[in-house]
């Protein structure tokens, strides 16, 4: 009784605070203001009544819960802008957030996004359970422990997907060259995420694998370019294949290693349509002849980077188009949740809206559908390059 009583208490104090603003002359100041065009009085007023109609008639009122049903709302007013990368984070969807680029964590190795509305594989990442189970950039996830995905925000097919090393997750698959889905039973290990994989190819090829953007790129990127040039490498294949992306700054300061000072990295569309370039500030100091390599699990910073050399330099794109993911994301504290909210949009330096196309390759070549050890797509990037 008590717990309804403040139930009650609480939305009538607002509704109170609403009525008392309009009956003193405020109506016209409080419709003015954003809160005010979404608190109008009919609003509130169904939004109180279908509170009072839960209470008083649902079923089962221990489920009933102050906390969870506005956090529940919040969210809800955050799905009514149809975008899939804003979202309210719980504390725990908070922290898997955080993990993602820093450190390890128990999951299966995969980065997921939503696709036409549909929640989709961008990539799975090098030896990890999602790859060894055969999973592929491109899947479409239809369930998760037999739960459908359609209408699930990204960070709760996260959490879902995350666990405690050791233990399953099935995922219902299904790919464009099937008939029906299929389920996969993968087990969750501890992921640790090797930012930069290196071979030498002779003569003088050096290979560069970039898994990922994050926080450690920049030095280890560094120290592998420099590693391959002392074995004689003039000429480089940077491989972004299944790299998801990672943090902006990242990327802009990876590709400031090979723009001079003054060239466009990247342009943000801000929401009042505005344009703001982002300039490299140099030293751009690497100047051999290099190729890219993209598929559709290529993302975010992947894409800034390779549309930001290919527009500047010339730079050849190999593989397959690119997933097409164009857009920034700023997070803001909300009562201990994490609200991320999509605030701008990026171009490539010519003008190109990545967001929802990808990047088109210079030379377009398929990856096999197959498991195999063959590799068309580097084979056709040692080809240009020699």
């Amino acid at each position: 009784m008590n717990k309804r009583i403040k139930q009650l208490s609480f939305l009538l104090i607002i509704l109170i605070l609403i009525l008392s603003a309009y009956k003193f002359g405020y109506q016209k100041a409080l419709a003015e203001t954003t809160a005010g065009k979404f608190f109008s009085v009919q609003n509130f007023l169904m939004f109180l009544r279908a509170w009072e109609i839960i209470n008083r008639n649902f079923i089962d009122p221990q489920k009933i819960d102050n906390d969870k049903a506005m956090f529940e709302a919040t969210r809800g007013l955050i799905k009514s802008l149809d975008d899939p990368y804003s979202d309210l984070l719980s504390e725990e969807q908070r922290k898997i957030f955080e993990e993602d680029l820093t450190g390890s964590f128990g999951g299966i190795g995969i980065e997921i996004g939503i696709r036409k509305g549909v929640l989709t594989v961008i990539a799975p990442l090098e030896e990890t359970p999602a790859q060894r189970a055969g999973l592929k950039a491109g899947d479409k996830i239809l369930k998760i422990n037999a739960e459908e995905t359609e209408n699930m925000s990204l960070e709760e097919a996260v959490s879902k997907i995350r666990g405690k090393p050791g233990t399953k997750v099935t995922l219902t698959i299904f790919r464009d060259e099937w008939l029906e889905p299929k389920d996969f039973e993968i087990t969750r290990e501890v992921i640790n995420i090797a930012v930069i994989k290196t071979k030498f190819i002779s003569p003088n090829i050096g290979y560069i694998k970039i898994n990922s953007f994050g926080a450690t790129v920049y030095s280890e990127f560094m120290k592998a370019y420099n590693q391959l040039k002392s074995q004689g490498a003039d000429r480089f294949i940077i491989d972004l294949r299944n790299n998801p992306g990672g943090y902006l700054e990242m990327a802009i300061k990876m590709s400031e290693l090979f723009l001079p000072r003054g060239k466009i990295i990247l342009k943000e569309v801000k929401r009042n349509g505005g344009t703001k370039s982002i300039i490299s500030e140099g030293p751009g100091v690497i100047q051999e002849k290099v190729v890219i390599l993209i598929n559709k699990g290529s993302a975010s910073a992947s894409e800034i980077f390779a549309g930001a050399l290919r527009d500047n330099l010339g730079i050849k794109l190999i593989g397959e188009k690119s997933f097409g993911k164009g857009s920034v994301q700023q997070t803001f504290p909300l009562n201990g949740n994490l609200l991320k909210l999509t605030i701008a949009y990026w171009l490539t330096p010519s003008g190109t809206k990545i967001e929802g196309n990808g990047l088109k390759p210079d030379i377009e070549v398929e990856e096999p559908k197959e498991e195999t050890e063959k590799d068309p797509v580097l084979d056709k990037a040692i080809e240009v390059l020699k």
